[in-house]
């Protein structure tokens, strides 16, 4: 396969940052499959680039005072993930009541608020995971924590970004259950706020084009990360070759999706 400097384009600068962004879908199934990346908590937290810790403090997919990853950044090596998994697999098996379903269609045919419907669908995801209502004070702590690099320049959007996550943590760990991972159940809280309740309203916007042509063309999840295992060019993708532990890729799979109409990347890669 032949190199390119822009495809994928990689931002290399020395001792400070090494970052791939992949959004060819071929290039992106071929990393992934490569055997060569993992996700980012295949390192501990203090030994991973300087940049990721800084940035994911201030975003709902880490507790940096408990040290705590959420699910999908953990490695499926990591002894906790199947146990994980299992738990907001039965989480979610639970569905939806039809009063449920009605409740949101008629908050958006009210055309509500975006505080009014992320509330209410907070409520309604998560009350599998909560014996109470999720306070309004929370779900709009929610709607604050950074979900790209570039709002983490800004020092007022990390700073809140960063309260807004140490808050939706302590009220998590406060209500929930000894026994459950936190960070799993209050980035679930932050994703509908920031992306759920957005996605339903694209819906109604759309309401004669397939769903998978929606979650393709608008998806909700545009990106996912990965960091490398072990020196590589991916079988002559890049130039120069990955650097263990340091090597962050970032696989654009909301641009994957738009570009192939596959709805598996959409979710996934």
């Amino acid at each position: 396969m032949s190199t390119s400097l822009f495809n994928p384009l990689r931002l290399k600068i020395p001792w400070l940052c090494d970052i791939l962004f992949v959004s060819d879908p071929e290039h992106i199934r071929q990393i992934e499959t490569s055997g060569e990346v993992d996700r980012l908590h295949r390192y501990d937290t203090a030994d991973l680039p300087w940049w990721v810790s800084f940035f994911f403090k201030a975003t709902k997919f880490h507790d940096d005072t408990r040290d705590l990853w959420f699910c999908p950044l953990e490695s499926t090596a990591n002894p906790s993930y199947p146990r994980r998994r299992a738990y907001l697999e039965a989480k979610v098996a639970h569905g939806y009541s039809a009063g449920d379903v009605r409740k949101i269609a008629d908050l958006l045919r009210a055309d509500a608020s975006d505080d009014v419907l992320a509330h209410a669908m907070v409520q309604i995801v998560n009350h599998r995971f909560f014996a109470q209502e999720v306070p309004l004070s929370i779900t709009r702590a929610a709607q604050y924590t950074l979900q790209n690099l570039g709002e983490a320049i800004w020092p007022w959007k990390y700073r809140r970004g960063k309260a807004s996550q140490q808050q939706i943590m302590d009220y998590c760990a406060r209500t929930l259950p000894q026994d459950v991972h936190i960070l799993d159940v209050g980035h679930n809280i932050g994703e509908v706020v920031q992306a759920t309740a957005k996605a339903l309203r694209r819906i109604k916007d759309h309401l004669d084009r397939p769903v998978e042509d929606i979650f393709t063309t608008y998806a909700p999840t545009p990106q996912v990360l990965r960091i490398a295992t072990t020196a590589s060019t991916f079988h002559g993708l890049l130039w120069l070759p990955t650097r263990a532990g340091h090597t962050v890729i970032i696989l654009k799979i909301g641009r994957a999706a738009a570009q192939t109409g596959d709805i598996l990347f959409t979710f996934s890669t």
